[in-house]
């Protein structure tokens, strides 16, 4: 019930329009009763009147039926309209909800960093890019072991599925009560007896049969989600690790797992279909009973003359087609397990706390200023015995504005763990950083990643345009703006040679460029963003060396004025830095000075 209240709370600014969308159902499938209830009594009535001769006026009821069919129709086009659109409305908040505390979560949250729990993010020059590359590249994340492809199946696959909660659940729900509570008056006044007969087949086909089909239905549609993200992710697995399982000739092994995957989400559904059709079939036979109880119950008020001969076809018809709201129900709670685990799997995400708290009453950063670190000490949560090493030791740094400082180091000693902390997506447990001035904790997340531009030795890059994943750090950036960035990153000349130029599509993750060129549009991406602290994490990385030595010259004035902070394991670039550390099992040591040339 925490998940249908929770459920109920997310749809809270769309209530009106569901309302609305509720009130055109109900008046829809009442339209459509009265129509047919008519029509049977309209067909009655006539007959009779033509047995007897005695004269009838037709056009009264004649004009009421063409009144209720458009009624009908247009109920169900605005119900349709209104429903939906509140829906999907409520669907497009939701995922934006999700994505927004999604991106606090990562790298700290969900993240990887050589098995420590941290990703080595970045790939952009904005602080959401970086955790969308961390989401789009990471496949063992921290938080429960979270894949890449159990991600976008969260905000995918089992946002869609909430659709079926204020569709298929809520609102047929709320249609059949205030159905069979009009309908309920209205047999009542022909009949009470009648009244709590057809009551009654309607409680068995409303309220005890979809019961039945939320006990039988429940676990399955939970296994269902679950073995379909299971099945997704072995999916990805294959298709990404593809070279892997046909080296160690693992493939067919791969392959054994989808089939085994898949052929037991298949009996999960079709065990559902099966549920599904069993109440459909025990619907339609309430609702003959239903007619069945009419026409028992009315012969005998007919032939003592308590009821008109008209009215028994009438009644009659009216309690068939009375069970059309209650027709979508037992499918519904049906589908309940499904919705909980796809609502629950959702929560996750939305109600999880990220792991750097932000402060209550943040301090405003000044322009400009250093980037000081002392006694900086930072370690990964640990195992299930709670011990880790930690990765830094007593880190002392300073950065000064216009500043420039590399540091170097082997694979896994800590220097990407170091740029997170200063992005504030990990928290540090001991020393102090202060930015102008500022300590870090004392001020927002944001601010502080508005500071920095990163060129991350992962490089993340959307299916769209040269142009828009520029844009990513400066979106009022001009054309003129995109080209001189471009022309920095020694990379005017291929984007010119183009067809298309800035429209270009670069494909999924840049699949349609080389490495090197996705780095430099990274690269160029970065000095797009006005920001005084530039981070360049392997900027150079996959360049040959003629290329590699272009751009670092092509960089010297971009990096004028700014706080430069270089982290690498290749000699190219620190002959432009002041000075030169070496990270290594948590301590930084200096290990020499450079001035520009």
């Amino acid at each position: 019930m925490d998940v249908f209240r929770l459920l109920l709370s997310m749809a809270r600014p769309k209530w009106p329009w569901l309302l609305l969308g509720l009130a055109c159902s109900v008046i829809t499938v009442l339209a459509n009763m009265a129509l047919l209830g008519l029509a049977a009594w309209f067909l009655a009535s006539m007959a009779l009147a033509g047995a007897s001769g005695v004269l009838f006026n037709y056009f009264l009821p004649a004009g009421a039926i063409r009144s209720l069919a458009i009624v009908r129709s247009v109920g169900r086009y605005f119900e349709r309209l209104v429903s939906h659109d509140a829906t999907l409305r409520l669907l497009a908040d939701l995922r934006v909800r999700f994505f927004e505390r999604l991106v606090p979560l990562v790298p700290a949250g969900l993240g990887s960093e050589d098995g420590q729990g941290g990703m080595a993010g970045g790939g952009s020059t904005m602080a959401n890019p970086v955790s969308r590359h961390a989401i789009a590249q990471n496949d063992q994340g921290g938080r429960g072991g979270m894949h890449s492809a159990d991600l976008f199946s969260r905000l995918r696959a089992d946002i869609d599925l909430l659709d079926n909660f204020y569709l298929r659940f809520l609102l047929p729900a709320g249609t059949a009560i205030c159905v069979a509570m009009v309908a309920f008056v209205f047999f009542s006044v022909f009949n009470p007896v009648l009244a709590l007969g057809v009551a009654g087949l309607w409680l068995l086909a409303g309220a005890i049969l979809p019961a039945y089909c939320l006990k039988r239905g429940a676990s399955d549609g939970a296994q269902q989600v679950q073995t379909a993200t299971r099945l997704r992710c072995l999916v990805v697995d294959g298709l990404r690790g593809m070279e892997e399982l046909l080296v160690y000739d693992a493939g067919l092994r791969h392959r054994e797992m989808i089939h085994r995957e898949s052929a037991g989400l298949i009996r999960l559904q079709i065990r559902t279909a099966r549920l599904e059709s069993m109440a459909q079939g025990m619907v339609g036979l309430a609702a003959g009973l239903a007619m069945w109880l009419v026409l028992v119950l009315g012969i005998p008020l007919v032939a003592g003359g308590d009821w008109s001969p008209a009215i028994l076809p009438m009644l009659a018809v009216l309690a068939l087609v009375s069970f059309e709201a209650l027709q979508p129900l037992p499918g519904a709670w049906r589908m309940w397990g499904q919705i909980r685990m796809a609502a629950g799997r959702i929560l996750e995400i939305t109600e999880a706390r990220p792991m750097v708290a932000e402060p209550g009453l943040p301090l405003e950063l000044p322009s400009g200023g250093d980037l000081v670190i002392r006694d900086l000490w930072f370690g990964y949560p640990g195992d299930s015995t709670g011990r880790a090493e930690p990765t830094l030791r007593g880190l002392d740094l300073e950065l000064p504005h216009g500043g420039r400082v590399g540091i170097v180091g082997p694979a896994g000693s800590g220097k990407t763990t170091l740029q997170q902390i200063l992005l504030r997506f990990w928290g540090y447990q001991q020393g102090s950083i202060q930015l102008a001035g500022r300590e870090l904790r004392s001020c927002s997340g944001d601010e502080i990643r508005a500071r920095m531009a990163v060129v991350s030795q992962h490089v993340f890059l959307f299916n769209s345009s040269i142009a828009e994943n520029l844009r990513l750090g400066n979106p009022e950036a001009t054309p003129a703006q995109l080209r001189e960035a471009l022309k920095v990153a020694r990379l005017e000349t291929f984007v010119a040679s183009l067809p298309q130029g800035l429209d270009t599509l670069v494909g999924q993750f840049g699949a349609k460029l080389s490495g090197g060129q996705a780095r430099r549009l990274s690269v160029a991406r970065a000095l797009l963003k006005d920001a005084p602290i530039l981070i360049l994490d392997e900027p150079s990385e996959g360049l040959d060396a003629q290329t590699e030595a272009q751009l670092w010259r092509e960089l010297r004035p971009v990096m004028a004025g700014r706080s430069v902070l270089l982290i690498t394991h290749r000699p190219a670039g620190l002959e432009y830095m002041d000075r030169v550390y070496r990270l290594e099992q948590g301590r930084l040591q200096l290990v020499g000075r450079a001035h520009m040339a």
